[in-house]
């Protein structure tokens, strides 16, 4: 074959791969528009002013350093020291161990999704467990991590995935956003992101994320308290406080009603604190 033809081939299989990425490209886009076309978003507002009812733990049990709802009654939460899974009945007050780990073992995240856990360990691998009795029955996906990233999860109920939310401070100043999801059923890591983002504004490292079921939103939280919340294409909608009976802010979790959950990492004042989802009525 003669140069020439090389070099044709060259830039046919070029274009070829380009096409290919652009259709890819817009098949994820054009799945994220139709979900988002087909959900009634709920117009409403978290309360920050007003707290609602404040759960204290119990003596011996740490504060929470993850949080996730299982169900409308039923949360589960992990130890600070990440070694214990526990659930909360919220209805009966009542703690229950789920799950110990060795020291060597560090939980760093946590999720729930049809009956399974998603756990995010130190070296930012994913296990999907099904039987915490049966070691053997995790499904293990890495995330990457070649800028020594840190990863925080959270399901995303009406996209039906496991969004992987990182950010970085660049050369530049800027601070980016990038939000990845995990079909948890084929346990793929998507190449193209939910949404990517640089910002001047918001310059903080996010310690944890929440997904609001009903408005379709994004929140962000600081370790100085602030929440930032993001619509699902990463463009800021609003900036918020928590409670100043917060003092060492660690986690944020939504409800399935949209009610926000807040923890306090102050191990002499560990308390898991609700902000209410007030729903506008339209006139």
């Amino acid at each position: 074959m003669k140069p020439t033809h090389y070099m044709f081939s060259f830039v046919l299989a070029t274009l070829s791969f380009i096409a290919a990425r652009s259709i890819q490209l817009g098949g994820v886009q054009d799945y994220f528009d139709q979900v988002a076309n087909r959900y009634l978003e709920q117009e409403g507002y978290i309360d920050f002013e007003n707290q609602g009812n404040a759960t204290f733990m119990p003596i011996g049990i740490q504060p929470p350093s993850a949080l996730v709802f299982i169900d409308s009654l039923n949360s589960a939460f992990l130890s600070q020291d990440s070694t214990q899974l526990f659930e909360f009945d919220t209805d009966m007050q009542k703690f229950s161990l789920i799950q110990n780990w060795s020291e060597d073992t560090k939980i760093q995240q946590i999720a729930y999704l049809d009956s399974s856990f998603i756990l995010l360990d130190q070296n930012e691998i994913l296990h999907f467990v099904n039987d915490f009795s049966d070691s053997n029955s995790d499904d293990l996906v890495a995330l990457p991590n070649d800028d020594n990233l840190k990863h925080l999860i959270c399901y995303h109920p009406n996209l039906k995935r496991l969004a992987v939310l990182n950010s970085s401070l660049l050369e530049n100043g800027k601070r980016r956003f990038e939000c990845q999801l995990v079909n948890a059923k084929k346990r793929k890591l998507s190449q193209i992101p939910l949404f990517s983002i640089e910002s001047e504004e918001l310059l903080f490292e996010p310690i944890s994320v929440a997904i609001h079921p009903l408005s379709n939103t994004f929140y962000l939280l600081s370790n100085q308290g602030e929440v930032v919340i993001l619509n699902q294409d990463g463009t800021l909608k609003s900036r918020q406080f928590l409670p100043k009976s917060i003092t060492k802010p660690k986690v944020i979790a939504i409800s399935p009603n949209g009610d926000l959950f807040a923890t306090d990492a102050n191990i002499l004042h560990p308390v898991v604190i609700r902000l209410p989802w007030q729903k506008m009525i339209a006139n």
